[in-house]
């Protein structure tokens, strides 16, 4: 019998703007997006075993750039969280962030924490800063979960700080 679960991990935003008291925009563009396909190839030890149950992708599939600063001690922090669109709850998408760009300043998000339904704290800094790099990771996957393409969207939202 030929089982297979494709799953597909879409993001490509640009995505939300923050108004500035000074009439200038803080932004995020955001780029990338992953695709995985599992099927009988990914079965941990051939027929009648389970599949895998986790799949990575690259170091930098995701990239991440913030503009629109009102210099290098303008203070932000990145927020994610997922909207599904055809998803099975069992399946459980994570991100890290593995670079810290170049301008400015970035921390936090350096270990891989789960994406929920909620926006979360990623990760922040401070100043412009191109070339965040981010690592997605999709855990739990595994045979009991139907066959199906499954599909969710990442949003990264900035928020100004104070």
């Amino acid at each position: 019998m030929h089982r297979s679960i494709k799953i597909a991990l879409l993001l490509l935003f640009p995505l939300m703007l923050a108004a500035r008291t000074a009439g200038a925009e803080i932004s995020i563009t955001v780029s990338g997006d992953w695709f995985e396909t599992i099927d009988e190839n990914d079965l941990q030890s051939g027929p009648g075993t389970d599949l895998e149950s986790s799949y990575t992708s690259v170091s930098g599939q995701v990239t991440i750039d913030i503009s629109g600063t009102d210099g290098t001690e303008d203070a932000w922090r990145v927020d994610l969280r997922k909207v599904d669109s055809n998803w099975n709850d069992d399946l459980q998408p994570y991100a890290c962030r593995t670079s810290d760009g170049s301008g400015g300043s970035v921390s936090g998000g350096a270990s891989f924490q789960q994406v929920t339904d909620m926006d979360t704290s990623f990760f922040s800094g401070t100043g412009d800063v191109s070339g965040i790099k981010v690592q997605l990771r999709l855990n739990n996957v595994s045979i009991q979960i139907p066959p199906a393409s499954y599909s969710v969207v990442l949003y990264y939202t900035v928020v100004d700080l104070p």
